[in-house]
């Protein structure tokens, strides 16, 4: 497999299972490799620190606290971020408040939307066109 179809590495950090599945569900089905889902925050930090991660999609409430410090890790190496929250952007710290965001509950369609704009601009990171299919 060439860059040009590798598929992107995804991390999900998520503690629900049902959501963790449908948003697994919805970036398979896009092509894409899922790295996770990380339910507790050492989890989730561990791999946004060592795994080979192009994008990923947070949820902010998780076992363990707060997934700000793996929102920081991620943007520190550059990867593109989707933040999932039920939350408004103003209880978010500053340094996230301009991420992208996918509001809780969400629709699969509104998923379906944010992952491809996300997965856009992971290709764009790795120097490559986005696809028509992301």
């Amino acid at each position: 497999m060439n860059e040009a179809t590798a598929k992107l590495c995804v991390l999900v950090v998520e503690d629900e299972p049902l959501i963790g599945m449908e948003i697994e569900d919805v970036i398979e089905l896009l092509g894409q490799k899922v790295i996770g889902p990380a339910a507790e925050l050492n989890q989730a930090l561990d791999l946004a620190t060592n795994a080979l991660i192009e994008c990923a999609i947070l949820d902010i409430n998780i076992r363990g606290g707060a997934s700000y410090p793996v929102a920081f890790t991620l943007l520190d190496r550059g990867v593109p971020i989707l933040l999932a929250t039920g939350y408004g952007e103003h209880t978010l710290p500053e340094r996230l408040r301009g991420e992208a965001r996918l509001t809780k509950p969400f629709t699969t369609g509104q998923l379906d939307e944010k992952l491809r704009k996300l997965f856009a601009r992971a290709m764009i990171c790795r120097g490559q066109e986005p696809t028509e299919q992301v």
